[in-house]
């Protein structure tokens, strides 16, 4: 949903680089950073930061993965898509990602209104661009790797 009534927006980049660990779980815990940040969920909660840490993906247990498993899916690109996160290459350039803080001149300015996240409502004045490759790096391929596991796992 977009509203525009002669109001002056304005994007400004906000992107940091990063490097992550060639793990699946960080891979997976840098998405689901990456998502907080634009949803402004960063900081919320001493657990989510520790499953937001992607450089220490080695301190995570089964059952830590197993949250981040399920937060990525209850944050996946399927319902956030075109509310907060956009696929284009060219607002990338030369990066797989990355970040803009939304600036109006007016107030009459509704980019995706509020997204109802877990129940919760979210104002968005984040977005996050991305390539395809990203996605695939960062959710896709971390997320088959990791369910993989996790069901290869039996309790006796």
């Amino acid at each position: 949903m977009a509203y525009l009534d002669r109001t002056q927006i304005g994007i400004k980049d906000i992107t940091t680089s990063v490097t992550v660990p060639d793990n699946p779980k960080a891979k997976l815990m840098y998405y689901l950073e990456c998502m907080t940040t634009v949803l402004q969920l960063d900081g919320i909660d001493a657990d989510l930061r520790r499953l937001t840490n992607y450089r220490r993906y080695s301190d995570l247990s089964h059952r830590d993965t197993l949250t981040l498993i399920h937060l990525c899916q209850v944050l996946s690109p399927y319902v956030l898509q075109d509310k907060c996160i956009f696929q284009s290459d060219v607002l990338c350039g030369n990066m797989a990602n990355k970040f803009y803080s939304i600036e109006s001149v007016r107030n009459n300015l509704l980019v995706a209104g509020n997204i109802m996240i877990g129940g919760r409502s979210q104002r968005v004045s984040k977005i996050m661009t991305y390539t395809n490759a990203w996605l695939r790096k960062n959710y896709w391929n971390p997320m088959w790797e990791l369910e993989k596991r996790s069901s290869a796992c039996t309790i006796i």
